[in-house]
């Protein structure tokens, strides 16, 4: 069928002891080591850690908006992003990029030193 012989299967002898057995496996490559959950949850918490004080500044501006009472729409006009996207970031669905976390920022600043 092949073209060419197959060369006798040369077996290896079995090792010894077993420490001979653990020595000649192979360390696991990168993408084949399971994270442990350990990993995991650090990532997570710095993740958390990163995005404070997005989180804060957004906790900031819904207060602010409760002390002026207006609407979430007023507050996204004022600021000059859809009310959708203004909605999503203050109920923590979706953080604000730089641009975003500008723009509520400027508007703490402003409104924040006019009323109080």
């Amino acid at each position: 069928m092949f073209p060419f012989p197959f060369e006798r299967d040369t077996s290896q002898p079995a090792p010894e002891s077993p420490s001979e057995a653990l020595a000649s496996k192979p360390a696991p490559l990168p993408w084949e080591s399971i994270p442990t959950p350990l990993d995991e949850a650090d990532k997570r918490l710095a993740a958390m850690e990163q995005d404070e004080p997005k989180r804060r500044l957004i906790r900031d501006a819904k207060a602010l908006c409760k002390q002026r009472r207006i609407t979430q729409a007023q507050m996204a006009e004022e600021i000059g992003v859809p009310r959708r996207t203004l909605e999503e970031w203050l109920q923590f669905r979706r953080l604000p990029k730089a641009p975003g976390t500008t723009l509520i920022r400027r508007w703490v600043e402003t409104y924040y030193s006019e009323d109080f």
